[in-house]
This record gives structure tokens, C-alpha cells and sequence, in this order.
């Protein structure tokens, strides 16, 4: 069944309890001005509360409070139509024809304003249909409280978009004109249990090429063991690819920040792409009892100039990172160094972006 206009509407069904979700996330990037913004919206319809969290970045740091602007609120009335979203905060979020349009508009008290159309270049991404993903039905859901082979009522779609709008930060008005990718989804999670631990990766170069991947992590394991590719997609030229579990994947960090990927893709063609990247601005994200990200654009440098950026979030359940930091002799830097350090990369000049060292994809 396609993933269409029904799907952004409540999926809760009667016997829904208060572990039931609805979430939708829209990220806005500003590469020129190194701002980062992430709109996200979780409602539990069967308590009638809605979580509403906006996150301004501008830099590459490990605190929120740093942030250029943030407001979260785990305890706002849940709207009477998912597709109307009106939020006390000042958010609001019109599916004005889902599953392609949408209006964002968010007015803080701060002076932060948000105004932007964001239209999907492409039909959401059904992570539980085999006809887009060719591991559905067999890879986890990284979201919902299942089971491996587990079936529920849940669903996940990922699709990339184009936002244009405006935006003001600081008492400065930006031009929008950015193309990420947002996602929507329910089902049951449980704090405790929901969140498996992955990376997730996204990387556009304009409406012709874009990436989305969702990687299983294993805290345990070094590179380049730690990572399983579970859904993911490639739209390349106006068509839509899913990618298969074959992945080549490292990253390193520094205590709970990612510094740097390296990952190795194939779609189902047997098209291979390789990526690298660096971050240059992000902050850590909570959206959840059990959940610690970091999350921030990794922008990437491809076949000549043009503007060009992606996103990249982690999660790592706090239970697991505890479990992790208990292993006698390891801990979150040793089990996930490189086999090799990264080769030196130089500037180039007139980069349009200032704090990032590595930014490369390479078609193999």
C-alpha cells in the first residue's frame, strides 16, 4: 500500500495505549550562514499530549546550551488532527497536500521566527515495503518497540524536500532555500525499549542526488564491525533506489560526538557510492527518556562546486552507553576508533564552509 495522504493523519487504533506515538520531523539547513534547525513533533493521542521541540545550531558543540535558540515541551494539548498541527509554543505545521506539501511556520517569544513551504521531490520511503526497501520485514525497526520479525501496526517514511522560506535568528533574517529530508512515523515505544542504538545519515547535492540511510550500531563493536545498514534509499536523477545491507561504514568520535564517517553504499542496481564527511555544526539531541544524539548537517563536497549539505544524527540508549562504559578496559572512544587514521585534508579556498575539513562522495 502506498504511503499517501491517509498516513499523516492518526494511525493509532482503538486498542492504542499511552506507549503509542505519532512523530513527524522537518530539518532546515542554512549551509551559508552554518545554521541547523530541527522541528520535531511527538504525540501520544491516547493521553492527548504532544511534545514539541525546535533547536537553532550554530556551531559544532556537546551542550544545548550553546544553542542559538531551543524550546521543548513534553506537555502541550495534542491537536485534534495530526495534519494540523497548532501548538501553544508558536509552531504550527499545515499538511497542505500530503504526502508532498507542507507549511511550517513558528514565531518564539525570543524573536526567532520560522516561515517556510516544504515540498517532498519524491513519495515517502516505506521502510516496511519490500517494494522500496529490499530489507523489509527483515531488518529491525529502529524506532518501534518490536522485535526483530515482529508485526504491528507501526510505520516509517522517509522522504527528501525542498524548504523555501525565511527565517530569523538573533534578530537576523535568512534566506531558506535548503533540500533535507524529513520523516514521519508511529507505534508503539516504550522510553526503556524503543531507541535502537544506529546512526542516521542523509546527504544532498540537489535535487538530482540525494542519500538516506539508517545504520544499525553496535556499541560494542570496532570499526569496521560496528554497523548494519537496515533502510535506505538513493534519488538519483528524479528516481528513488532502495540500498541494500551491503555497507562499508566507519566513524569516529570523541566521547559522544561524532567527528567523521566513511561509509560505502549499493543500491539495488549494484551502483556503489562512497561518502565521507566531517561535521561542522550540531548539538546534542534528547527525544526521548532513554535517547542521547548528536546530530548536526555533514556537508560534502561532490563532482565541482555547488551548494551542498546533509545531516547525520546518532542514538545511543542511555542504558546501553552505560553498558558500554562497563566493559573493564573500554569505553565509548575505544570501541569506535578507525583501523586507520584519516588521511590529512586541506581547505579549499572560498569554501563556502569555514569549520569543515572533509567532505567528499565518490561514485565507485
Amino acid at each position: 500500500m502506498a504511503f499517501d495522504a491517509r498516513h499523516f493523519e492518526y494511525q493509532n487504533p482503538p486498542e492504542a495505549d499511552h506507549l503509542w506515538v505519532e512523530t513527524i520531523l522537518f530539518p532546515i539547513v542554512i549551509p551559508e550562514a552554518n545554521l541547523y534547525t530541527l522541528i520535531y513533533t511527538n504525540v501520544r493521542p491516547s493521553l492527548g499530549v504532544m511534545w514539541n521541540q525546535i533547536m537553532v545550531c550554530g556551531s559544532l558543540t556537546d551542550t544545548r546550551a550553546e544553542l542559538l535558540h531551543y524550546n521543548e515541551n513534553p506537555h502541550l494539548p495534542a491537536p485534534a488532527s495530526f495534519t494540523r498541527i497548532d501548538s501553544p509554543i508558536g509552531l504550527s505545521i499545515d499538511a497542505v497536500d500530503a504526502p508532498r506539501k507542507f507549511r511550517i511556520d513558528y514565531v518564539a517569544d525570543d524573536g526567532t521566527e520560522i516561515h517556510v513551504d516544504w515540498v517532498n521531490l519524491m513519495d515517502p520511503f516505506d521502510i516496511h515495503d519490500p517494494q522500496h526497501s529490499p530489507q523489509a520485514g527483515a531488518a529491525p525497526d529502529i524506532h518501534a518497540d518490536l522485535e526483530s520479525g515482529a508485526h504491528k501496526s507501526v510505520g516509517h517514511g522517509d522522504a527528501t524536500g525542498r524548504a523555501t522560506g525565511t527565517m530569523i535568528v538573533r534578530g537576523r533574517e535568512y534566506v531558506v532555500d535548503s533540500i533535507e529530508r524529513m520523516d514521519r512515523s508511529w507505534g508503539p515505544r516504550d522510553p526503556m525499549k524503543a531507541g535502537k542504538p544506529n546512526h542516521i545519515v542523509s546527504a544532498t547535492f540537489g535535487e538530482d542526488l540525494a542519500f538516506h540511510m539508517i545504520c544499525l550500531w553496535n556499541p560494542e563493536a570496532a570499526n569496521p564491525d560496528a554497523f548494519q545498514l537496515s533502510h535506505g534509499y538513493v534519488m538519483d536523477d528524479g528516481e528513488v533506489y532502495g540500498l541494500t545491507d551491503e555497507l562499508e561504514m566507519t566513524s569516529t568520535h570523541l566521547g559522544m560526538v561524532c567527528t567523521g564517517i566513511d561509509m560505502t553504499v549499493t543500491d539495488v542496481r549494484g551502483k556503489k557510492f562512497r561518502l565521507q564527511a566531517t561535521p561542522n555544526v550540531g548539538a546534542p539531541l534528547d527525544r526521548g527518556a532513554d535517547r542521547y544524539g548528536a546530530q548536526r548537517p555533514d556537508a560534502v563536497d561532490v563532482r565541482g562546486p555547488g551548494r551542498v549539505w546533509g545531516r547525520h544524527e546518532y542514538s545511543a540508549p542511555v542504558r546501553v552507553e552505560s553498558e558500554v562504559r562497563a566493559i573493564p578496559g573500554r569505553d565509548t572512544r575505544t570501541c569506535l576508533r578507525l583501523s586507520d587514521p584519516p588521511e590529512p585534508r586541506v581547505r579549499r579556498a572560498g569554501d563556502p564552509f569555514p569549520m569543515l575539513r572533509s567532505r567528499t562522495i565518490i561514485p565507485v
